[in-house]
């Protein structure tokens, strides 16, 4: 991350950082998303631009703002999920071995009268 901006990165990198750019556009408006190291100037994503191309993570004072805006990425409340994500089991790898869910619907069959081998019984 090092470098004056785009130029000497790999392009996932750059494909990563306009993701990231458009996501702060869309979530974090209203408030500073980089803080320069040097002169401790804020920057909005909309102070930050869309320009991408030589010197578009750089602050006036000539200073990379590429970590801070990672960092914010990292910490900012409205980026990370709020609760986590539900995890559901597929019915095909299900935990019960398929000979217990046969006695089990066997016997909801036979209790609600729909099986006819088991009112014989």
């Amino acid at each position: 991350m090092t470098g004056s901006c785009v130029e000497d990165d790999d392009a996932r990198v750059v494909l990563v950082f306009i993701r990231l750019r458009s996501l702060l556009f869309a979530l974090c408006p209203d408030h500073p998303v980089a803080l320069c190291g040097t002169c401790h100037r804020t920057y909005t994503p909309e102070q930050l631009g869309t320009k991408i191309g030589d010197g578009c993570y750089l602050c006036d004072c000539g200073f990379d703002l590429r970590e801070s805006v990672v960092a914010h990425a990292r910490t900012c409340a409205n980026l990370i999920p709020q609760k986590p994500l539900a995890r559901m089991a597929s019915v095909t790898s299900s935990a019960t071995p398929p000979e217990v869910s046969e006695r089990f619907a066997t016997r909801r069959r036979a209790r609600l009268g729909l099986d006819v081998h088991a009112r014989a019984r």
